[in-house]
């Protein structure tokens, strides 16, 4: 009998792992629910962009349809706030980057969601969302930042109309 219980609860823990929440999702999630409250400060720590819900709606529920393989570069001057906004939100405060080694590692992820209008209306949206986070070395130390929001749109097919989808071609 004790062999079976090691054997059940060694399934359980493995279940609850298999069940568990990616990155991608956890910081979805957060920055989603943060957008439909507008939540300012929240959303300072989880992006560098918005989803303002009275402009472009707001997602109910979301899932990954796609990841794309990570791609490492290193920092360019115009990375450099999306760095700072990554690193600050893993410690928990601001960073100065002066004089670190910063590598930016970039995400891109497409998203089938459940969008409510900003006319109330429900309906399927494909969501492009490109997620980074930098990991600095300074000093022989790494630090890690957190996935942070740094693009979002819409998917190409989505913004089509169907007139204009359908206007004659020449």
């Amino acid at each position: 009998m004790p062999r079976l219980r090691g054997g059940m609860t060694a399934l359980t823990v493995l279940s609850l792992v298999a069940c568990g929440i990616s990155p991608d999702e956890q910081v979805l999630t957060r920055f989603f629910e943060a957008s439909r409250t507008l939540d300012r400060t929240l959303l300072a720590r989880l992006a560098t962009v918005t989803f303002n819900p009275r402009v472009d709606g707001s997602v109910q529920a979301f899932s990954i349809a796609e990841r794309r393989g990570d791609e490492r570069a290193p920092l360019v001057d115009a990375r450099r706030e999306q760095a700072r906004r990554s690193l600050s939100a893993a410690r928990g405060e601001d960073i100065d980057l002066t004089g670190t080694s910063v590598e930016m590692i970039t995400r891109e992820v497409t998203v089938d969601a459940s969008l409510r209008t900003p006319d109330g209306t429900v309906r399927p949206a494909v969501l492009l969302v490109t997620l980074e986070k930098a990991v600095a070395t300074t000093s022989g130390s790494v630090v890690e930042g957190r996935w942070i929001v740094t693009r979002l749109q819409r998917a190409p097919g989505a913004r089509t109309s169907r007139a204009a989808s359908s206007a004659p071609r020449s």
